[in-house]
């Protein structure tokens, strides 16, 4: 059996950007663009993702990393961000993408792991290559857009309440 991370929805939720922004003390003037990772890791290539963000050549954006942050703050740093971006060299199903989607983000996310499969159907989120130029310019799209997605409902399948009963059954089946 294949069972993916579930997604705390009492957690990961849409939050107003007013209340989500006074919580991360960003400036409420400019857009931001959240790389939700630690760019120390190599892993994360946040070198692919400060060249797409310099290629936008736009003042009035914000690329902002995370380090250190409490877990139970991550649904207002998702719900202050315009759009979250994934450049990672490899991802297997990454939880930060499911987390987002469930706070109805704007994403762009290079094409690792199960990320086409999690966001290709919903409005605002881009699955791109490695391209720095192409990340730019789904980047751009992303920020135009004036409203949040309906990420949520895409990923309603994985409500962690969900993913716990079907773990539950494949361990009642197996010792049956």
């Amino acid at each position: 059996h294949i069972v993916p991370n579930g997604v705390d929805f009492n957690k990961f939720k849409p939050y107003t950007r007013e209340e989500s922004i006074a919580t991360t003390g960003w400036d409420p003037d400019k857009k931001h663009i959240l790389f939700a990772a630690n760019p120390n890791r190599y892993e994360k290539n946040f070198r692919l993702a400060e060249a797409a963000y310099k290629g936008l050549d736009n003042d009035e954006v914000t690329l902002n990393v995370l380090e250190d942050i409490p877990n139970e703050l991550m649904p207002k740093y998702f719900n202050a961000s315009d759009v979250i971006l994934l450049t990672s060299l490899w991802e297997g199903s990454p939880n930060v993408i499911k987390e987002a989607m469930a706070c109805n983000c704007k994403i762009v996310a290079v094409d690792v792991g199960d990320i086409k499969q999690v966001i290709s159907s919903t409005k605002g989120c881009y699955v791109t290559g490695f391209d720095e130029k192409e990340i730019a310019d789904r980047l751009t799209e992303a920020l135009a857009q004036p409203n949040k997605t309906n990420g949520i409902e895409a990923i309603r399948h994985l409500d962690s309440n969900a993913v716990a009963n079907t773990l539950t059954n494949i361990y009642k089946d197996t010792i049956l």
